[in-house]
Formats: structure tokens, sequence, C-alpha cells
């Protein structure tokens, strides 16, 4: 199953510290977000991918989890 979401905002910006522990851009936060949320996919066997959109302005969040029996 993949679950994609885009918007038309600003796009990402530094994208290889997207997914690294408690780095923020934010006042405040604590950078475990991204982090967490990639490990729990990843821990059911799927992946979480963060990327600017090519074609037009934007960012894309694509969860693939897979589907089945267990």
């Amino acid at each position: 199953m993949r679950i994609v979401v885009e918007d038309e905002g600003p796009g990402l910006g530094e994208t290889e510290n997207l997914f690294v522990p408690f780095y923020s851009t934010k006042v405040g936060g604590a950078g475990i977000g991204l982090v967490l949320s990639q490990h729990i996919a990843q821990n059911h066997e799927g992946s979480l991918v963060l990327e600017n959109r090519s074609a037009v302005r934007g960012a894309r969040a694509s969860l693939t989890l897979p589907v089945g029996s267990a």
C-alpha cells in the first residue's frame, strides 16, 4: 500500500538532514518526528520518502507498507 501526499508549498530545505535524529530547523524543535516515523515504517517492512517535486513547486511524502496476512 502506498500513501502519497503532495503540496504546492516552497518545498523541502536541507533535504540531507530530514532524517537526522535531533536535527531541527524549528526553534524549540526536538528533531525526532521524521526519524521516528521512518523507523516505524521500516520496522513494518515499509518506507517513508520525502522529496521535492520536480515538475512543479512543492514536496511529496510517500509512505509505503506491505499488505498481506501476518
